[in-house]
């Protein structure tokens, strides 16, 4: 069975307990995982025997959005960041952080495999032999989108 999504109130709901206002976040239009913008972000979802189960994906502008209110960062210095295509270490290490917290979202749901989310690193496009190229075409996937101070945004949740 596929790993089920938590609703969008609840993840919404759970960010904005985190970084403190409301996430501008809402389904929005798929993109494509084949070509990633720079500064894209992935955490992978494990389940038991390190079994990949999911995985959360966040592009330059969300991860900016998510991170640095997490650790409340200044605009200036995120902006830099977005100039630069790369998140700071803290900054991604703060996303990580919000996606362990989500993770109890995920394991409140009957059925679903007991996940925990790994390190969080630059996504990069896997190969058709990887042990990960179901990413590139995920059985389930919600994106959801919204402007930033840095421009759109999107977090992406995708299962084998």
């Amino acid at each position: 069975m596929s790993l089920a999504f938590p609703k969008q109130a609840e993840i919404f709901e759970l960010i904005e307990m985190l970084i403190g206002e409301k996430p501008l976040f809402k389904k929005g239009p798929a993109w494509d995982l084949k070509n990633p913008s720079d500064g894209c972000y992935i955490t992978f979802l494990q389940g038991k025997d390190n079994e990949v189960e999911g995985a959360v994906i966040t592009d330059l502008a969300a991860t900016l959005y998510i991170g640095g209110k997490l650790i409340m960062l200044q605009p200036a210095a995120l902006q830099n960041q977005y100039y630069s295509g790369e998140a700071e270490d803290s900054v991604v290490e703060a996303v990580t952080e919000v996606i362990n917290n989500l993770r109890t979202l995920f394991n409140a749901i009957d059925l679903n495999p007991h996940v925990a989310p790994t390190k969080t690193f630059l996504y990069q496009v896997p190969s058709e032999d990887d042990f990960v190229a179901w990413v590139l075409k995920p059985g389930k996937r919600v994106d959801y989108t919204g402007k930033t101070p840095w421009g759109d945004g999107t977090i992406t949740l995708i299962a084998p």
